[in-house]
């Protein structure tokens, strides 16, 4: 990060930055729920001073979030599309796989 980035850094990017890696911790402990006032209570104790209706926006704009209630935010399970588009890559290694068991025979 540059100096500059940090210096002019906001406390909104901040906020999206700490909300996106809560997501992202639940979506890697398997959670497909979490409730909404839990998210905004563990915001609030780090610091962030935020309303519900605030953190509902902020959550429509995380991609990993399927949809927001005042109750419930409900995460997208959805595997982000690969890199190249095609699933090329696995048959690539498959046939390698293959090549190399033929060799050491």
């Amino acid at each position: 990060m540059l100096m500059r980035d940090l210096i002019e850094s906001t406390e909104q990017d901040d906020l999206l930055n700490s909300l996106e890696e809560m997501i992202s911790r639940a979506k890697a402990r398997g959670f497909s729920k979490i409730s909404t006032p839990t998210i905004l209570a563990k915001l609030e104790a780090t610091g962030y001073v935020l309303e519900m209706q605030n953190l509902l926006d902020l959550l429509g704009t995380i991609a990993s979030v399927g949809s927001a209630t005042s109750k419930i935010v409900t995460l997208d399970n959805a595997l982000p599309p690969s890199p190249e588009g095609d699933d090329g890559g696995a048959e690539k290694v498959k046939k390698m796989a293959s090549k190399q068991l033929m060799k050491d025979k």
